[in-house]
């Protein structure tokens, strides 16, 4: 069966949404609206970096103070250029087996759940001051690892490989995604307000 069309590019879902997070990516470099999309770090001395907020990122304790449209456009931003590619390798991988069974809305909006649900548990954490309520988030992976836990149950004996060499079971992959992403909360890892969204 062949893919449902999306509406917005003439093109496939995925092939939407991966274009909408390359432009908004694009449009994030420009100087001009790199620190009102993202924010800045600017230093202040003896203090160090103070970190001055953009529009869009999520930050737990703003979202706590009713900027709540962070938690659906931090799922468009990224930090670099190896963020996105690999977000939008799994969003392309993981993505096109679903679109072929589902119409582009609910793709679409389970997409969006699942970054929204990532996003949620990271304001809840910022909350109870396991993770800095000002220290800002980006991404869609949440958005990503959603995908992978659908497939993974949806097609749990199919293959996937790591690093594009060694083949794993989807569902032990996930397994051990998830199985990465506690670990890093709990030990409190180099991005383990990241992994609190996967």
């Amino acid at each position: 069966q062949a893919p449902r069309r999306a509406p917005l590019l003439g093109s496939s879902i995925v092939s939407t949404l991966i274009g909408v997070n390359i432009a908004v990516f694009v449009l994030g470099m420009s100087p001009t609206l790199h620190g009102y999309i993202h924010g800045q770090d600017v230093q202040r001395f003896p203090m160090g970096y103070q970190h001055l907020p953009g529009f869009f990122e999520l930050i737990g304790g703003r979202v706590l103070r009713g900027e709540i449209w962070r938690l659906f456009t931090a799922q468009y931003l990224h930090a670099s250029l190896g963020h996105i590619f690999l977000n939008m390798l799994g969003l392309h991988f993981l993505g096109r087996p679903l679109e072929r069974m589902w119409s582009p809305k609910k793709f679409f909006v389970l997409y969006t759940i699942a970054g929204l649900a990532g996003n949620l548990f990271f304001t809840v954490l910022s909350a109870g001051g396991v993770i800095n309520p000002y220290v800002p988030a980006v991404g869609a992976s949440g958005c990503i690892y959603g995908l992978l836990g659908i497939v993974a149950v949806l097609f749990p004996t199919a293959t996937v490989y790591i690093y594009f060499l060694f083949p794993i079971r989807i569902r032990t992959a996930a397994a051990i995604f998830g199985g990465i992403a506690i670990w890093s909360i709990l030990e409190r890892g180099a991005n383990y307000g990241g992994e609190a969204c996967h």
